[in-house]
């Protein structure tokens, strides 16, 4: 006969002395086995009403006589209240199910403070509230847009906690702040010691005594031409006609090595710094105010010293000859660049003389080819703060070319003077582009090389020896550059596939400027080179073979680094401008360009404001995979198959900024540009169009053998693909300029200011900067109070 199932309230009155596990509580109620079923199920109805709960130990006690559903609408009640909105997450078949293309996992919102450490965010698309994790210190300022992320809630298991997407002190400091930790991170020196400015006090303005042995030239019409606000004025110019229907054209420069002592503490000092630090703001001098500004500086209507190198030209422009000397000189007309270009349409006859002369110089290096590379430079303008305010694009005028020429050609007779005389020179020097890195500018842009003159095989390998020019390699740059004329991005590409320009101690040659003989002479101000050229052309007798103070090889290599660190500095200060402005637009949507491609991330570039930024793979929207091709230099998405190039339209999404390091992360909602077809060209088979892209890639591997490399073969990939090293770094856009009044190196040849290869690096890529793209560097001019220098390289400039 079977037995009855006990009643509630025995089973109640069993664990009120002793909670039981299931099979213990059955044998002391005397169930059998062919019970345990029904009794089990009679345990979980009561567990479900309340009366009994069941121990992490699996052991029924006594319960509190609320059942699970009352405690489950409880639970929901509690954190309705607590949490107005539905914030709940959903689950995960239903997070995938609901994951759109276009949504990033940053959003934005505004900060609230609910109390003395609470604070919740609004989220602007949506209105939901989040609150927001405890942090010891403030995620911001009341009713501040923010971008923040969400996390799980570690105790409400359906809800999420927001956390702000950027550091609240990059966000929170002020401007003086950051140009304070700036300066101190870029460890720029400050001030010049008591000793130097007491011997700089000491020095007083060019009279009698100092003219001795100079050759006058007080009676010449010499123009000075520079930027609008310049303050230290390092060159000018001077063009007479002869007879003959020549032209006698002298290059009249500062005589800062009258005044700067040899193996002097101001040399050291100057020798340290190696130049003149330009920043947007201001600007870190090589030489003190008062000999920059001031006693060196060639000023209109002053008795000045000046290094003079006088060329005589026959009626084509080609020098006849040339002589250095030290002279004196009375600038007669110190004019702006746009003055010079009024006074050409006015019919000046001296400013006529200059263009006709330059016009014929520059002819004459068209002769043996000539690369000219356009590209933009950008300026920062600052408001009445002093805070930035506008990244704006620089122009020139054509009176910034009559100045360069006549820079160059100066420096080429410089080196030439320097190598006759057996002095110990310091040389620009400029090696041919590498194989590998023409090698793989073809293979990313093969349409650069259609209609080549030149033949890859034909490159061989690099030249090495006494000189770097290379007439096939060079004949093909200047094809590409034709090719790419127009286009920024191209042009830039071509750029960072050339070596980078740098000193030494013997002249092998400028492959850009195709000169064997090239030296910086026309800025001693700002450019510690040119200071040692002006030294050594000034020796004479016994000074020629006397030693020097210091070695002529360990100055070229600190000078090369100090030009590398000082480039980098210029390019992060127009990005720590950039991303200031770019403070007030975290959350913003912007049209941008795909500016570069790293395994980290995709750099982006926008047009208003101008700024540039990553875009970390994680952050582009949807629920993709990206992988970075370095061979394509492309990012691949594995699920989609879509793909990111350089050049390629995109909208993205300001995210986080930090002024203090100049970096902005954005990302990206949408693609804007379509994928590129491959299309059938006219009066091709479809087999042919079929098989193009094997006899692309055949004929890529025959080139890549002809020059030594070896194919690869690789059953994932092409079968052809050349076997090189990739470097894939970003456009560095990299910024020179200053805020009021500013100079830039306009008169310096872009392949010069530009000419470097950097690989990757967040902040180190492009040419030879960072940040923005600048083709010409500000140089001289601004003021004592920040305002910043300006400059320029005439032939000097900081690439060449």
């Amino acid at each position: 006969m079977a037995q009855h199932l006990p009643s509630e309230e025995q089973i109640i009155a069993i664990l009120r002395d002793e909670p039981m596990v299931g099979s213990r509580l059955r044998s002391a109620l005397g169930l059998p086995k062919k019970q345990k079923m029904a009794f089990k199920q009679m345990l979980a109805d009561m567990v479900d009403r309340g009366l009994l709960k069941r121990t992490s130990h699996k052991e029924y006690q006594l319960g509190d006589g609320e059942s699970v559903e009352e405690k489950r609408e409880k639970r929901v009640k509690k954190i309705a209240e607590q949490y107005p909105e539905d914030n709940r997450r959903p689950g995960a078949r239903s997070r995938r199910q609901n994951d759109k293309e276009n949504e990033t996992r940053v959003k934005r919102g505004i900060l609230h403070q609910t109390g003395e450490e609470e604070w919740e965010v609004h989220e602007l698309d949506t209105g939901k509230v989040y609150e927001m994790c405890h942090r010891r210190q403030a995620p911001g300022k009341e009713g501040e847009t923010i971008s923040f992320t969400l996390y799980p809630h570690p105790k409400l298991k359906h809800s999420y906690l927001a956390k702000v997407d950027r550091t609240a002190e990059a966000m929170n400091i002020s401007w003086e702040e950051v140009k304070t930790k700036f300066m101190e991170d870029a460890n720029l020196p400050k001030d010049f010691s008591p000793a130097i400015k007491k011997y700089v006090d000491g020095v007083k303005e060019p009279c009698g005594k100092d003219f001795k042995g100079r050759v006058d030239y007080r009676q010449l019409t010499i123009l000075c031409i520079d930027p609008d606000g310049a303050m230290d004025h390092d060159d000018a110019i001077s063009v007479e006609r002869t007879a003959k229907g020549g032209y006698r054209l002298g290059v009249h420069i500062a005589d800062v090595s009258y005044y700067v002592p040899e193996g002097s503490e101001l040399d050291e000092e100057a020798l340290e710094r190696s130049y003149t630090q330009y920043l947007p703001w201001t600007a870190v001098p090589m030489l003190p105010e008062k000999l920059s500004s001031n006693v060196c500086s060639l000023h209109q209507g002053v008795d000045r010293c000046a290094f003079t190198c006088m060329m005589e030209l026959d009626k084509h422009a080609n020098v006849l000859s040339w002589d250095f000397h030290r002279s004196i000189v009375k600038i007669t007309k110190s004019i702006t660049y746009e003055q010079a270009m009024e006074m050409m349409k006015n019919g000046d006859d001296d400013i006529k003389a200059l263009a006709e002369v330059t016009a014929l110089l520059k002819q004459n290096r068209t002769k043996d080819g000539l690369l000219e590379f356009q590209s933009t430079e950008f300026g920062c303008k600052f408001n009445e703060k002093g805070e930035p305010e506008k990244i704006f694009p620089r122009t020139t005028d054509e009176s910034n070319s009559w100045v360069e020429e006549c820079m160059l050609i100066a420096n080429n007779c410089c080196a030439k003077e320097l190598k006759k005389r057996k002095l110990q020179g310091i040389y620009r020097i400029h090696e041919a582009p590498d194989t590998k890195d023409i090698m793989e500018l073809y293979y990313m842009y093969p349409d650069l090389f259609k209609d080549s003159p030149v033949m890859l095989r034909d490159l061989g390998k690099p030249r090495s020896g006494d000189t770097n020019l290379n007439p096939t390699a060079f004949k093909l740059y200047e094809h590409l550059v034709k090719r790419a004329a127009g286009d920024e991005t191209l042009t830039n590409r071509i750029l960072r596939s050339m070596q980078k320009a740098h000193y030494d101690s013997n002249s092998f040659g400028h492959f850009a400027l195709n000169w064997q003989d090239y030296a910086h002479f026309t800025s001693p101000i700002r450019r510690y080179a040119d200071l040692w050229c002006h030294r050594e052309l000034a020796r004479k007798g016994a000074e020629i073979t006397a030693e020097r103070k210091n070695s002529v090889i360990e100055v070229c290599d600190l000078i090369s680094a100090n030009e590398v660190k000082n480039q980098k500095t210029e390019r992060i200060a127009i990005k720590v401008c950039s991303c200031w402005i770019l403070k007030s637009h975290i959350g913003d949507d912007f049209e941008a360009t795909v500016s570069g491609i790293e395994e980290w991330g995709i750099y982006v570039s926008i047009a208003d404001p101008i700024a540039e930024g990553l875009v970390r793979f994680r952050d582009i929207a949807g629920d993709d995979f990206y992988v970075f091709n370095p061979d394509q230099g492309l990012a691949f998405g594995k699920k989609s198959g879509r793909t990111f190039r350089r050049g390629d339209k995109v909208l993205v999404r300001l995210l986080r900024v930090d002024p203090l390091r100049g970096q902005a992360d954005f990302s990206i909602i949408e693609k804007l540009s379509s994928e590129p077809k491959k299309r059938r060209r006219q009066g091709e088979s479809r087999d042919d169009y079929r098989n193009r892209d094997v006899h692309e890639r055949a004929d890529r591997a025959a080139a890549a053998e002809a020059l030594g490399y070896v194919s690869q073969p690789d059953e994932d990939f092409d079968d052809d693909v050349p076997e090189f090293v990739s470097a894939h770094s970003h456009m560095n856009r990299g910024g020179r300029g200053k805020s009021r009044g500013g100079r830039f190196d306009s008169d310096a040849p872009s392949f010069e200011r530009r000419s470097s290869r950097s690989r990757g690096g967040r902040n180190d890529r492009g040419d030879d900067r960072e940040g923005f793209h600048v083709a010409s560097k500000p140089r001289k001019g601004g003021s004592r109070k920040g305002a910043g220098r300006s400059n320029k390289s005439h032939g000097r400039g900081g690439r060449r």
